[in-house]
């Protein structure tokens, strides 16, 4: 299919080829020398053109058939239109040569044209007659097989990628460049071909071989031209146009959120570059929202959110902080019952429902050390009511551990320490790894409450601070006074809710 479409646009430069020919030789009454005319570029513009342009397409349709060699046919893609140019521009050469072979070594192929008699036409009027021919019968062709041939190769690209998943490198070529060759074919050779031959009319005697004016001459070869530049024009315009829709066709998916989508990148200039760029951005973004949504396992997305968009400092501050930390209770004498893979069901099963009950009452799970949570409130994102929103998450949690039962059939008992406290939240680490975690007595004082719950036979101990700050909204006992280590003075530890008993 593709084969047949290149080969047909190779050839289709060929009707304004004979287009010129009918209204030039017709309104200069020599249908013999129109004959000649036609049947030669035919038979020359044909079989040449269509041979050459076979054995350019051939090893790329080869290396299209065959998933290992495509990337060599997209590079033979890439020089495609260039070589197809010269080839059209090569025919055409000869073409132009061709009618001057008969003039001079059968003039009687000319005899009874009337004013077209060769023995009767200036040197000068042949030679000035040489540019005009080879603009129309190479140039122009040639200019316009580019075009015709780019646009082939943008829906090729566009294909290759389609199928194969390819994308094009993006060239040299400047857009620039482009538009300054097209202002030159099309509007300034015109102009000097117009004063050239206004030029030779004007010494010569355009009676004694044509009946027609030379401003009818220009006129009819002007009128040819026109033609072809309209041709031209458009196959101009939509080498700028298709690439430009193919883009904004990738933009619409993109803002409907398929940032799976990719702009085959189709052409070798500044638009080609452009969409090579466009597609690392989209790749960016999928990376970001890959991030978000694997960094929203362990946050709520809000918190996601405002960390990747740079709404928290995380080069270090000094907040308020409640810390809630959990531990399974007879996990050792667990880990050594159950073999490894059946450990990582367990704890995974049990993290998920930890984890969507800390992040509905606003938490972040920070880490996860061994069997044990470790969870902020207030810290990254702001929250007035962190101290009463991690009690409600520890009385839930106790809740649903002490009431289900996990992968086998198990239940886990789990002991929650909370505490409130001044901290110092960033990333901590090396250069090469950082973690974004909280360091300060509170975080330490939340672990050994945790601890304490093995000593008092309770589930969840909050420190002073954290029950100050929730107020009396919660059933809360005074347990004892501790004496922590590390503190200078005793501290009141309570118990919250109607406390299960944990294993110790």
């Amino acid at each position: 299919m593709m084969t047949r479409r290149y080969l047909l646009s190779m050839l289709s430069v060929l009707p304004l080829i004979l287009a010129y020919d009918f209204l030039y030789f017709v309104l200069h009454r020599a249908l013999n020398i129109l004959l000649a005319m036609a049947v030669m570029h035919v038979v020359l513009y044909g079989p040449f053109l269509l041979l050459g342009s076979w054995l350019l397409y051939r090893p790329i349709a080869r290396g299209l058939g065959d998933p290992h060699l495509v990337p060599v046919a997209l590079e033979r893609i890439g020089r495609l239109t260039w070589n197809s140019t010269w080839l059209a521009g090569g025919v055409g050469l000869l073409m132009v040569a061709m009618p001057l072979l008969p003039a001079l070594v059968l003039p009687e192929l000319y005899a009874g044209s009337g004013a077209f008699e060769v023995d009767r036409i200036p040197i000068a009027f042949v030679l000035a007659a040489i540019p005009p021919g080879a603009y129309i019968f190479c140039i122009f062709p040639a200019f316009v097989t580019h075009f015709l041939i780019n646009d082939f190769v943008l829906d090729l690209r566009a294909r290759v990628y389609a199928e194969h998943g390819y994308l094009s490198s993006p060239g040299r070529k400047r857009i620039a460049l482009t538009i300054l060759a097209v202002l030159l074919v099309l509007a300034f050779i015109p102009l000097l071909l117009v004063v050239l031959e206004l030029a030779v009319a004007a010494d010569t005697d355009y009676a004694q071989f044509t009946q027609m004016s030379p401003m009818h001459t220009v006129i009819i070869d002007r009128f040819v031209i026109l033609i072809g530049i309209v041709y031209a024009v458009v196959l101009v315009t939509r080498s700028f146009t298709k690439p430009i829709h193919s883009l904004l066709g990738v933009i619409g998916k993109v803002k409907r959120g398929e940032l799976t989508a990719r702009a085959s990148v189709i052409t070798d200039d500044e638009i080609g570059t452009l969409t090579r760029e466009f597609n690392e951005m989209v790749k960016g973004l999928e990376e970001r929202e890959f991030i978000r949504a694997t960094f929203g396992r362990y946050v709520t997305p809000d918190v996601a959110r405002a960390i990747l968009e740079r709404r928290i400092n995380v080069d270090g501050e000094v907040r308020t902080c409640t810390v809630l930390v959990t531990d399974i209770a007879s996990y050792t004498t667990l880990a050594e019952e159950v073999g490894p893979r059946e450990v990582v069901r367990l704890l995974n099963e049990y993290f998920s429902v930890l984890v969507g009950i800390i992040q509905r009452h606003k938490g972040v799970v920070n880490k996860f050390i061994g069997d044990s949570v470790f969870a902020l409130f207030n810290v990254p994102l702001d929250d007035p009511d962190h101290a009463a929103n991690a009690i409600r998450a520890a009385v839930e949690i106790q809740a649903v551990t002490a009431s289900r039962t996990f992968s086998g059939g198990r239940r886990l008992g789990t002991r929650i320490g909370i505490n409130t406290g001044v901290v110092l939240a960033g990333n901590i680490g090396s250069t090469e790894r950082l973690e974004y975690t909280v360091i300060g007595d509170a975080v330490n004082v939340a672990a050994r409450l945790e601890q304490l719950n093995k000593q008092y036979g309770t589930a969840i101990l909050a420190g002073e601070t954290t029950v100050k700050l929730a107020g009396e909204r919660f059933p809360l006992v005074h347990v004892a006074e501790v004496q922590l280590r590390g503190k200078a003075a005793p501290s009141d530890v309570y118990g919250v809710g109607a406390q299960t008993a944990v294993p110790r």
